[in-house]
């Protein structure tokens, strides 16, 4: 107890520096802060040097969801998207997942084997700190047999977020709606047990739990993913990370840093990735940030795709939560991004 107590007073000061607080006397902190420095946040830290890495040999696998379809020609799908450019896919973790029947199973791996496509996530979105013990215990068994599913099908990693204590949206399966609750000890311990319960309950698999950080949440940095793994204590506990989901007013500019603490802290025990975009909303008199299409937001995605090509083995990218119509665009200003600083896509 006092060692998880100590992280999370080092998350504190952690957090503290990043949204300005300053440690000291009260006289000390008078000197520093708004007014008494050239800068200080939110605004960038314009004595921080940008220096990007060069690029790195390992290639980008570029994905795309998919559907199972209902009678047969699952091979027929993964060969389409393989068409249109796609080398990795995820899939829900929907009763057509979950109920797979062997034949079907059969057919979705060889294809995967024939065209080099990679399956790089199950999707199991589900609130691990729902406030119904019942229903929380369901959450946590549909986890468990997603990763079955995973494993079954040879996915690395289910995907999925911590969630919320708040009661009054929990008509969403995957609540992550901001509750003062998110960020208390009790509710830490909470979501370490539970995903210790979903890993003792699936062990001797080799798919691992991809949690993805939302800042509504108590995990909502790389600091709180780190912290996490650390305290889960299990191998299978992983990252999938989406940058933008960690995006507040104290770093919408300060995202290489972001980038870079992210790949600094967690490394390859980042499984997977997923690509938007941050923008706050112009004329606003309180912070609004909106999730959009890569490429009309703050993202440094030149940091982004070089930390991913010095990775041990290729990553899958997925853009997610923009209008279908605007995934073209999305990859047009990725590729752009690659092709301007030398990383490769997986072909």
């Amino acid at each position: 107890m006092s060692e998880l107590i100590t992280r999370r007073g080092v998350f504190s000061v952690a957090a503290g520096l990043a949204l300005g607080a300053v440690p000291g006397s009260a006289a000390e902190r008078a000197k520093r802060g708004p007014g008494r420095e050239p800068f200080w946040a939110p605004g960038p830290d314009k004595s921080y040097v940008r220096r990007l890495p060069p690029p790195g040999p390992t290639p980008i696998r570029r994905a795309q969801g998919m559907g199972i379809p209902k009678q047969g020609g699952i091979g027929e799908t993964v060969r389409k998207l393989r068409e249109q450019g796609y080398r990795a896919t995820i899939v829900s973790g929907s009763p057509d997942v979950l109920n797979m029947s062997e034949q079907t199973a059969s057919e979705f791996r060889a294809a995967l084997k024939e065209n080099d496509f990679e399956m790089f996530e199950v999707g199991g979105y589900r609130n691990i700190l729902h406030t119904d013990e019942s229903i929380r215990q369901q959450n946590l068994k549909h986890l468990a047999r997603c990763l079955e599913a995973a494993e079954r099908l040879g996915c690395r990693m289910v995907g999925t977020i911590t969630g919320s204590r708040n009661p009054d949206t929990n008509k969403w399966g995957d609540n992550y709606t901001v509750h003062p609750d998110n960020w208390t000890l009790e509710t830490w311990k909470l979501t370490v047990g539970g995903i210790r319960q979903v890993l003792k309950d699936t062990a001797g698999l080799k798919a691992a739990l991809g949690m993805e950080a939302q800042v509504t949440t108590n995990l909502d940095g790389p600091v709180a993913h780190k912290h996490l793994m650390e305290d889960v204590g299990d191998p299978r506990c992983k990252v999938n990370l989406d940058p933008t989901n960690m995006v507040h007013l104290s770093n919408h500019f300060r995202t290489t840093q972001l980038i870079n603490e992210c790949f600094d802290l967690l490394g390859e025990d980042i499984y997977g990735c997923h690509a938007k975009d941050s923008y706050m909303l112009p004329h606003e008199q309180t912070v609004h940030f909106q999730e959009v299409c890569p490429g009309r937001g703050s993202l440094d995605y030149e940091a982004y795709l070089l930390r991913l090509s010095h990775m041990k083995w290729p990553r899958s990218m997925l853009i997610e939560h923009v209008p279908q119509q605007q995934v073209a665009e999305g990859w047009a200003y990725i590729q752009k991004v690659a092709a301007k600083v030398g990383v490769k896509f997986y072909a």
